[in-house]
């Protein structure tokens, strides 16, 4: 079965985007141009401080997701077993 890279604990992301930045080292590109990782920022709605979000292309599949997983220093990201032949 496929494994897939799920962001299951966006709300522990402190926004560092080191997953983006390991994407862009297997890619060998620079810039967020075609991006398959976004790092999503808007303010608490206290106003105390960020609030993070993360939205994954599918094609990040694609990639060594072992190592966007391992570079997390808060262990946002999870590898599950595809389901249903559907990647959501």
């Amino acid at each position: 079965m496929a494994k897939i890279l799920k962001a299951k604990f966006p709300e522990k992301c402190i926004g560092c985007e080191l997953c983006i930045f390991e994407m862009q080292k297997q890619l060998n590109k620079m810039g967020f141009e075609g991006s398959t990782i976004r790092v999503l920022k808007k303010p608490k709605e206290n106003f105390d401080g960020l609030e993070y979000s993360i939205v994954l292309d599918p094609q990040i599949n694609k990639l060594d997701i072992k190592k966007i997983k391992d570079i997390c220093p808060t262990q946002v990201f999870s590898i599950e077993d595809q389901e249903d032949g559907l990647i959501s």
